[in-house]
């Protein structure tokens, strides 16, 4: 018996040799915030990691991921989300909580940690001047009789054709342009029902991870929402060696 004790026991020691824990690709899991006010309710709110830094510093915005969820068969809607830690958030998407129905709002990682700023735009200061155009010329002749006469010409440049309109092709034109409302630019981005994304604009303090930051969300309807937010879990898996216990 003693001796098959002293087996199983080796064999027990040795079950994890060489092997790959279960453990080894984990991330830790933090729990994000969660509430309720009147029939809406707020799960999982926190702030997404700063991966660049694992940190944020004064001045930083921090992007918030949760889920909202309305309970109630009326609509409400999210009127604004601010900080006793930051200026106000600014919030973009789907705002309206239709009744019985939820908006995720999602974080991207790009936008953690990064600084407020105002970037003026490219355009104010020079103008283009456009190469396919056209300049006219125009040539002025007078006749021994004392009268003149004005003769226009059209010098195309490199790579332009000369076009000449008439007033009845500008009116026959214009009689053809279509009458349905012209397509939105691909710079701007429609709303998507049931997505927004919130993010607190400069932070007042350097937050690490392990404190949280109280946010409040209001609503149209429901009314106020105090949770204290945490920083979410590092998407990077821990080093195998900080895995404890188990196989």
């Amino acid at each position: 018996m003693a001796a098959l004790a002293a087996g199983l026991g080796l064999v027990a020691a040795g079950c994890s040799a060489g092997q790959i824990t279960q453990t080894d690709t984990q991330v830790a899991a933090v729990n994000g915030a969660s509430g309720d006010v009147g029939l809406v309710s707020v799960r999982d709110a926190q702030l997404l990691f700063p991966v660049e830094h694992g940190l944020y510093e004064e001045g930083d915005d921090a992007p918030i991921s949760l889920l909202i969820a309305n309970n109630s068969g009326e609509a409400d809607k999210l009127l604004a989300v601010t900080s006793d830690s930051s200026e106000p958030a600014e919030i973009t998407g789907d705002t309206l909580l239709e009744g019985t129905s939820s908006i995720l709002v999602e974080a991207e990682e790009g936008q953690s940690g990064s600084h407020s700023s105002t970037t003026a735009s490219a355009g104010r200061t020079g103008s283009s001047t456009p190469s396919g155009s056209s300049s006219p010329s125009v040539t002025s002749t007078t006749s021994p009789s004392g009268s003149s006469s004005v003769t226009g010409t059209t010098t195309p440049t490199s790579g332009s054709s000369a076009t000449t309109t008439t007033k009845a092709d500008s009116a026959s034109q214009s009689n053809n342009m279509p009458t349905t409302p012209t397509k939105l630019p691909s710079s701007v981005d429609p709303t998507e029902p049931g997505l927004a994304k919130i993010v607190l604009k400069g932070l007042t303090k350097q937050l690490r991870p392990g404190q949280t930051i109280r946010v409040t969300f209001l609503f149209e309807k429901a009314g106020e929402l105090t949770l204290e937010l945490p920083i979410g879990a590092s998407p990077e898996p821990r080093p195998a060696g900080e895995s404890s216990g188990g196989h």
